[in-house]
Parts: structure tokens; C-alpha cells; sequence
């Protein structure tokens, strides 16, 4: 085989040509062209970029242009940051949103989604970044149901690397106001660098706390392992409840 044939054969096989049909549109003309038609399927995409730079909003605008198509949709909040205020105005019809309790089982709802064939898109929001075997598994499954998978993070997402890579970064003018973030898109060995408006909708994004500790028991007396009853190792509350006397003072 000539050395122009293999390099022909490589190009295929890392980047194949994506067409239209298998395409999803974003809703925005520059990216779709960028893109080759909007996110491929039967494919890994990767969306990066800091908190606060837009991938939230750009997560959202897909997620809307694939609703608005009767496209069904499963978005995985592994952080469990995005605000359902946001969401609530979407198609719930075609949308499901799963929120593990464990940011590391959001590989794992991903597997489950893909594998139903019920969804022609999944988003894997804010999840820990996936190891190459089981990004080799999800991308299987992706072509195998002729899926778009799509993995948001905001550094490296994945070992494996994506048919599509888009990096957003913040923008800046004078004065400290914002200017339309910057998209870089990497694709085929192409890099093509747009702007997204910032007059589209901006979706919220939560702070990520850690959850509420299990109190049940501690109001009638009964104190959970580990969990310290609010107040009660502080003499001076014991002080309160003995007409104002501190035991042992």
C-alpha cells in the first residue's frame, strides 16, 4: 500500500467525513457550518471550557434545537450545578435529566442512556474525566444506536479524545464588561474560531455543595453516628437550659 493510500485510510478512520444526516444542528448557522452540519453522532464531541465561559448555555441551545425537532434528549448532571428554573421551559416530553448522587456514576448513566437506543442525544454534564476504555465502551455504543454523545467538563473531559473538540473561553472589553465568547472548533485537523453572541439566553449554573447531613433522630434525642447535635457540646447552651449556670463554673 503507497504511503498516500495509508494516510488516506488514517484520515478516515480518525476523523471520517460527516455528513448533514447524521448531524445534529446546534441552532447556530456559524457553529452548524463549522461543524460540518451540526454535532455528529456515533461520535464523541467534547464542549470545554471554564465555569462561566458558556458551555452551559451552549449545552442548553443544543439540547433546545434537538426538542424543538421531537428529538429525544438525556442530559447527565453530574455535578448537579445546572438550575432547573432553566430548564423547566423545554420540551419535558423528549427530555430526561439525571442527576447521580456520585459525580463518578455519571459514566455509568451514560452507559445505561446509550445503551436504551431511546435518545439521539446525551450530554454528560460536569462528570469526572473518562478513562480511555470506557470512553472507547460509550463511543461504541453511541454508533451502535446512532447517538451523539457529548461530554462538558472544563479541562480534559476524556483520555481518548473527541472526533470534535469546541473550547469556549471568556472575553473582555474596557470597563470589565463582556464581550461574546470566543469558540474555537477542532475538527479533522481543522480549527475554525467563531464568536457566540451574548445576546442569546444565559442558563444559571448552581454552586456544587455537598449534601445535607441525615438529622433524623436528633430532635427527639437521638443522635446518628457521627452526626454532633447542634449546640449541645457548647456548656454555655447547657448554661441556657440551667437558668443561666454553667455546670462545673
Amino acid at each position: 500500500m503507497q504511503i498516500a493510500q495509508l494516510r488516506s485510510r488514517l484520515e478516515q478512520i480518525i476523523a471520517p467525513p460527516v455528513v448533514a444526516t447524521d448531524a445534529i444542528p446546534t441552532g447556530f448557522h456559524e457553529l452548524d457550518e463549522a461543524l460540518g452540519g451540526g454535532i455528529p453522532r456515533g461520535r464523541l464531541t467534547e464542549l470545554i471550557g471554564p465555569v462561566g465561559a458558556g458551555t452551559a448555555t451552549l449545552v442548553r441551545a443544543l439540547v433546545g434545537a434537538a426538542l424543538a425537532r421531537g428529538q429525544g434528549v438525556a442530559c447527565i448532571d453530574a455535578s448537579r450545578t445546572l438550575d432547573p428554573a432553566d430548564w423547566a421551559s423545554l420540551d419535558c416530553d423528549f427530555l430526561r435529566v439525571v442527576r447521580p448522587r456520585d459525580p463518578a456514576r455519571g459514566a455509568w448513566c451514560a452507559d445505561v442512556l446509550l445503551r436504551s437506543g431511546a435518545f439521539t442525544l446525551v450530554v454528560l454534564d460536569s462528570a469526572p474525566s473518562l478513562a480511555r476504555q470506557v470512553a472507547l465502551r460509550l463511543v461504541a455504543l453511541a454508533r451502535d444506536k446512532d447517538a451523539a454523545f457529548v461530554v462538558v467538563g472544563d479541562g480534559s473531559v476524556s483520555q481518548l479524545g473527541g472526533a470534535v473538540r469546541m473550547e469556549v473561553k471568556r472575553r473582555w472589553g474596557g470597563g470589565g464588561q463582556r464581550r461574546p465568547s470566543e469558540l474555537t472548533v477542532l475538527r479533522g485537523g481543522l480549527r475554525t474560531t467563531i464568536e457566540v453572541p451574548s445576546v442569546i439566553y444565559h442558563p444559571r449554573r448552581l454552586c456544587a455543595h455537598p449534601e445535607v447531613p441525615d438529622r433524623r433522630g436528633v430532635a427527639g434525642g437521638k443522635q446518628q453516628p457521627g452526626i454532633q447535635a447542634a449546640g449541645r457540646s457548647d456548656k454555655r447552651w447547657k448554661g441556657a437550659r440551667n437558668g443561666g449556670r454553667v455546670p462545673g463554673r
